[in-house]
């Protein structure tokens, strides 16, 4: 789809008035990476008396008498090659973060941006809601909104406050983990094709895009790939790993719908992946929590089709990796589920060629 030159001088204007002063952050001096505002809202709730947890997560609430209303302020973090033309447009990766509450905002996924930026990339680090840097150099950098793990002890203490069917706490944090794939995550792929029009687009309509993301990210990531969002492809690393642990879980060949309880977070994710509308790849460490995470989702990905003689297009690897272990012995799971998903001299060509192959880059 062509636009003209002053649609494209109108929307990035449009984008600059919206985004406030950028602070240059300190990941690379061969790129660029700011700190930017990629979504804000405002609209009016519903009384208190109809408050609805879960609707309102996404929110900052302020009110005016008996009014309330939501702020939703999203922010993310945007490396790019430094580049003096005017229009430029890259392909591009959406990163998504874990299940921290705060982190440095200028070094979140730095590692990755420093691999990729530098072959010619655009990768965005989204801030889902109630997580980001608090302590941001120039003021708060968190995005609106109740942390996850907050909103689930909620639920727990008060389950008639939210606007779920679910009765248990996995079965919920699938809910709250799909509402932030098809908001946080819909809107940062929004700000990079149509906000700022960074991404390339191809002829068909979709753009070079890949969306990826590390554990509760990677969940987030299976989830968004159940919609065709216009992107190329989706990375998958380790998707809520840590969980898988705590089942007793085998795959019946073509029956696993029959086998798991779908109302719980492995069977969500386990569904999305059956209904995934673009290729992924499904990637792990060798050391994580459980690479049973990494096998079944592909192979629910992989059965995705009416042809079951020819499955869906996927790539799976579980990768060598270093053995963490502690003092006392134990192995230390933890080290390797988030330290692989920053590590591209592992990973790195592998996820390139498959972005090549998918067309992305």
């Amino acid at each position: 789809m062509k636009r003209t030159l002053v649609m494209k001088l109108v929307i990035l204007l449009t984008a600059v008035l919206a985004v406030v002063p950028m602070a240059r952050a300190n990941c690379s001096s061969s790129f660029t990476t700011t700190i930017v505002k990629y979504y804000e809202s405002e609209y009016e709730l519903p009384p208190a008396s109809q408050r609805d947890e879960t609707a309102e997560s996404i929110c900052t609430i302020r009110t005016e008498g008996s009014r309330r209303f939501c702020t939703v302020t999203l922010w993310g973090a945007l490396h790019k090659p430094n580049d003096d033309r005017v229009f430029a447009q890259y392909p591009a990766l959406i990163f998504n973060h874990g299940s921290e509450e705060t982190f440095f905002a200028q070094g979140k996924y730095c590692d990755v941006a420093k691999y990729f930026v530098p072959k010619g990339y655009v990768v965005f680090v989204p801030f889902r809601r109630g997580q980001g840097d608090p302590t941001y150099v120039d003021g708060n950098r968190k995005s609106s909104g109740l942390y996850i793990e907050d909103v689930l002890t909620d639920f727990v203490n008060n389950p008639s406050g939210h606007n779920t069917t679910c009765t248990s706490k996995p079965c919920y944090k699938a809910q709250l983990l799909k509402l932030e794939a098809d908001q946080e995550v819909a809107l940062a792929l929004n700000y990079l094709t149509v906000t700022s029009q960074l991404v390339i687009q191809e002829p068909d309509g979709d753009f070079k895009i890949a969306v990826g993301g590390n554990s509760y990210g990677g969940a987030v990531t299976v989830f968004f790939n159940r919609i065709d969002h216009g992107h190329k492809a989706i990375m998958a690393f380790a998707p809520a790993a840590q969980n898988w642990g705590t089942v007793d879980f085998k795959i019946a060949a073509q029956d696993w719908v029959l086998t798991q309880d779908r109302k719980n977070l492995l069977g969500t994710l386990l569904t999305a992946a059956n209904t995934a509308q673009k290729p992924a790849f499904y990637l792990q460490a060798k050391w994580d929590y459980d690479t049973r995470a990494t096998i079944d989702l592909a192979y629910a990905h992989a059965y995705g089709t009416n042809d079951s003689t020819h499955g869906n297009r996927f790539v799976a690897s579980i990768f060598p990796y270093k053995k963490f272990l502690f003092e006392n012995g134990e192995v230390d799971y933890q080290s390797a589920h988030a330290g692989f998903a920053e590590d591209t001299d592992v990973w790195g060509s592998s996820v390139r060629a498959f972005l090549k192959l998918y067309g992305v880059k």
